[in-house]
């Protein structure tokens, strides 16, 4: 994302915390169709994504409370969406590995149009690797990445056993190394 977007919904997110009601529709303008995009294919039904992202908009000023100004809005509030996600599949007890998958954020439309083609390259190749691991390595991977979870908190997530996602954690690095080393990246460098 460049400076400039970054910085944009950086302020806009601040403004939010500090009770400006137009920052919201700004920052709604902004971000609604990549968090209406993760709430999908998390949840994976239209009415639960649309119901979950109306509450992600109606507690905006409590995530805003919880942004820290040093970071990145957008990273931030795709976490969120992603946390606001998990929890309603608990709450509707579709907790299993068949109806979670893996958040291909490669094709997420993040306003990012001046991105160098060496980043689009390593994107791209990225993608395709995390095609070669399982689900359960894909939904750890992202959840390591992505959403900064332990091994204990993916485990529970998950319903397995902290050696398990262990384990599959190592593979699925390892496979992606040897994957994105193929297509001629410095696997000491990923």
């Amino acid at each position: 994302m460049d400076k400039e977007k970054k910085k944009s919904l950086n302020e806009l997110l601040v403004k939010v915390r500090q009770g400006d009601e137009d920052s919201i529709s700004r920052l709604y303008e902004l971000m609604s169709p990549t968090i209406r995009y993760i709430a999908l294919k998390y949840l994976k039904n239209e009415c639960e994504a649309d119901d979950l992202v109306q509450d992600f908009w109606y507690d905006i000023k409590k995530f805003a409370n919880g942004f820290l100004i040093q970071k990145n809005a957008y990273s931030y509030l795709c976490k969120v969406m992603n946390r606001q996600a998990l929890n309603r599949l608990k709450k509707l007890n579709r907790q299993d590995e068949n109806n979670k998958a893996f958040v291909d954020y490669a094709n997420v439309k993040n306003y990012q149009t001046e991105e160098s083609l060496e980043t689009v390259d390593l994107r791209n190749d990225i993608n395709n690797a995390m095609l070669k691991l399982t689900q359960m390595q894909q939904i750890i991977i992202q959840e390591t990445l992505f959403e900064d979870k332990t091994i204990r908190q993916i485990a529970k997530d998950l319903g397995v056993s902290k050696s398990k996602v262990g384990r599959l954690r190592i593979e699925a690095i390892e496979i992606l190394k040897n994957e994105l080393s193929k297509k001629g990246w410095d696997k000491n460098d990923i």
